[in-house]
């Protein structure tokens, strides 16, 4: 609940900063970086988060590790570290990933197959996707041989189950 309020709070700040320096899109991928490592490595994570290591430390090691961001970047984490905000990075990130999709008219959509689609297929979709919801859609494709056939979109809370598997479970339960 505590990281969410920060994440919003800080996110939202942040992002007027970035948009009043034009360095939005900048910032987005910056953060997204810091997020992957944030959640796939480990001692990165314990830096960040250890109460003991010391704000210069984590500024000293920020520069080094992420040196070929812009200064902007490179300054806004400075700053979260700053204000003991670093390990609140996951909240900060997905609400500055709320504001820009909503700013920018993007959607992510899962879509789940038996079988990998084309590029083709994905191009396809992608073009019926963005004309059925009027936003740029970010696709993200999963594979799961247990549908059968056919394939699952999600858009959001919104699901549309056009498997084959749903078919027979619902033709099973009569």
């Amino acid at each position: 609940m505590i990281e969410a309020q920060v994440g919003k709070r800080y996110a939202e700040a942040i992002y007027g900063i970035a948009e009043a320096n034009n360095k939005v899109k900048e910032l987005y991928d910056s953060l997204n970086i810091v997020m992957e490592l944030y959640k796939g490595d480990k001692e990165f994570k314990n830096l960040v988060d250890h109460p003991l290591v010391k704000k210069e430390e984590k500024k000293e090691f920020i520069n080094k590790v992420f040196s070929e961001f812009e200064k902007f970047s490179l300054d806004i984490l400075c700053y979260l570290v700053e204000k003991n905000r670093l390990s609140y990075i996951r909240g900060v990130v997905a609400e500055y990933l709320k504001i820009y999709y909503t700013k920018n008219r993007i959607v992510d959509v899962e879509a789940t197959f038996a079988i990998e689609p084309s590029e083709k297929q994905k191009a396809k979709l992608i073009e019926k996707l963005e004309k059925k919801t009027g936003k740029k859609v970010n696709l993200v494709i999963k594979i799961n041989k247990a549908i059968i056939a056919g394939g699952i979109i999600k858009i959001g809370d919104e699901i549309i189950d056009g498997s084959v598997r749903r078919q027979l479970d619902t033709v099973a339960r009569g």
